[in-house]
């Protein structure tokens, strides 16, 4: 292997590290403005008030309970 085969393999190495970071970024950047749009809309207090009270309405029970200790 000469010096030469051993710079193109860091640098294609680097190239799809490179490729990888920027597609994650992208993600969490997408889904930062998804969530952002759904608390603007409303949505996501929406979600967040019934998921956190459907099974607080007829008092305490198992199911509450099993909700709590699972956070």
């Amino acid at each position: 292997m000469s010096h030469d085969d051993a710079g193109r393999r860091v640098r294609g190495q680097s190239t799809v590290e490179y490729a990888l970071v920027l597609v994650a970024f992208l993600s969490m950047i997408l889904a930062l403005g998804a969530v952002w749009r759904a608390a603007q809309s409303g949505r996501l207090l929406g979600v967040a008030r019934d998921a956190a009270s459907h099974n607080a309405e007829g008092g305490v029970d198992l199911g509450l309970l099993q909700d709590l200790t699972s956070y």
